[in-house]
């Protein structure tokens, strides 16, 4: 597992610039110091002690998660959780979310989700992968989960955070012109597919149908630009 340290040079947008107002203390001595009050502190509250780490809290496959020791306006330095997605790390899109579009119809997905243990109509979208750029993976994820062929260039809708207080990367947003539509990938927990107009779009996100963060930034970016 490689080192916080070594992440956060090797990564130097972690640490951030020297007039940011939240600052990532970096000094190994004052780190070490902060934990040891800390862990004294969460003790004895008779809270878990390992709340005090400032490092790398998990180290999976697909995510990072970190704890920074930050200080704050005013002084005051506290531990502050950041997510990524470890493809973004390592050369790569974060992730892609794509709005299909043929024939004056939008497609949208009955999926299902394990994060929320339940069904969402959502648009096609990619967790990134290391080194793959946002359009061949954007491409490749449409093929995959409704055997999509991608008519011309994908359209860029610009970038989306999807959780400002957590999540530290990006996500790639297009709108994607098909030729045509197959199957959808069932081992990925898609059951049907669905065409919409606009119309039908708009009111299933007013009416909650539509409950998918992505799908909505998708949609609005498209729509506020002009593009369907």
């Amino acid at each position: 597992m490689e080192d916080y340290y070594s992440i956060l040079r090797k990564n130097s947008f972690l640490i951030g610039k020297a007039f940011d107002p939240m600052k990532v203390v970096t000094d190994d001595d004052e780190i070490k110091n902060w934990q040891l009050q800390q862990r004294r502190k969460l003790e004895s509250k008779g809270l878990n002690p390992d709340w005090s780490h400032i490092g790398i809290v998990l180290d999976d496959p697909y995510v990072l998660m970190i704890r920074d020791l930050v200080e704050f306006p005013g002084g005051f330095r506290g531990g502050y959780i950041r997510l990524y997605n470890r493809a973004y790390l390592e050369g790569g899109a974060a992730g892609v979310v794509m709005l299909p579009e043929m024939n004056n119809k939008l497609l949208l997905m009955y999926r299902f989700r394990h994060a929320t243990r339940s069904w969402h109509w959502e648009v096609p979208r990619g967790f990134g992968e290391p080194g793959t750029e946002a359009v061949v993976h954007a491409k490749k994820e449409i093929e995959e989960e409704i055997e999509g062929v991608v008519s011309g260039d994908l359209i860029d809708l610009g970038l989306y955070f999807n959780n400002t207080g957590m999540e530290g990367n990006p996500i790639y947003l297009f709108l994607a012109h098909l030729e045509s539509v197959g199957k959808p990938e069932v081992q990925e927990g898609i059951q049907t597919l669905r065409w919409v107009n606009v119309s039908e779009l708009e009111k299933a996100i007013a009416d909650g149908e539509i409950t998918d963060g992505f799908t909505i930034a998708a949609y609005t970016r498209a729509k506020l630009k002009g593009l369907i």
